[in-house]
């Protein structure tokens, strides 16, 4: 995958795609065959803009999650508790920012990210960042180790109307557990929106090219292909669907 894959589409600047931050929104995650993408792309590009920062549309990012000794986060997730929460230091590697990032997904199925702006992205947790993470969650900061890190591409889109933000991740890169994974062959689409409609113009290519949504957490599938012993019964219908998709 890269960038000429993405011309298409008219471009603007992070000032107007703030306009679009949804930092309270409702997701959905549809995981595409990495194949697909240019026609996904041609369908939609007169009703979406595109992110484009210094003349790049393809932007890298890094990313260290967090977690207690136990994987108590990680294990929320796999039994489906709800009001969970994932710990991450994200960095933006184009525009050289990080930030501190708490995302809880609540009862009602929402997702709420706060996050706070830091200078670096180490893999460990400096007191004021401790501090951050004890206001916005019920988590003890004093608990949470490094578990994984990721990379990966992503193109950011917003439509026409600034209601909708759509990433698109590929070239996906897991270390956990000093193993590593990929899943080269897949793109990750996350449609974020106030409230999910189907009636967007992505969300119909996706329904007329038959691709379903599926829950995917790149923290919790991440750790699963690269950590041989860790619990993964949950996400075992995941991993038998992600072998199904790659058969043209």
């Amino acid at each position: 995958m890269n960038a000429k894959h993405a011309f298409g589409f008219e471009a603007i600047g992070l000032e107007d795609l703030d306009r679009v931050q949804l930092m309270e929104r409702t997701d959905k995650k549809f995981l595409v065959p990495a194949r697909m993408l240019p026609g996904i792309f041609q369908a939609i590009e007169l009703h979406y803009f595109i992110l484009e920062i210094d003349s790049k549309r393809l932007l890298e990012y890094h990313t260290h999650y967090f977690d207690t000794t136990d994987d108590q986060l990680f294990h929320h997730h796999h039994n489906g508790k709800l009001n969970r929460y994932k710990v991450r230091k994200r960095t933006y590697v184009d525009t050289q920012t990080s930030f501190l990032e708490v995302k809880q997904k609540t009862n009602k199925g929402k997702t709420i990210k706060q996050r706070l702006k830091i200078k670096n992205n180490h893999p460990e947790l400096s007191e004021q960042e401790k501090a951050f993470v004890r206001q916005v969650s019920p988590i003890n900061p004093e608990e949470l180790l490094p578990k994984s890190t990721n990379q990966f591409h992503r193109i950011t889109l917003a439509d026409k109307q600034m209601t909708e933000r759509c990433t698109i991740d590929f070239n996906f890169r897991v270390e956990s557990g000093q193993q590593t994974a990929s899943l080269d062959e897949f793109a990750i689409i996350e449609i974020k929106q106030d409230r999910f409609s189907r009636m967007s113009p992505l969300s119909k290519c996706l329904q007329k090219n038959r691709i379903k949504p599926m829950g995917f957490s790149k923290y919790c599938i991440g750790r699963v292909l690269a950590e041989e012993k860790i619990k993964k019964n949950t996400f075992k219908p995941k991993i038998r669907r992600l072998t199904k998709l790659i058969q043209p």
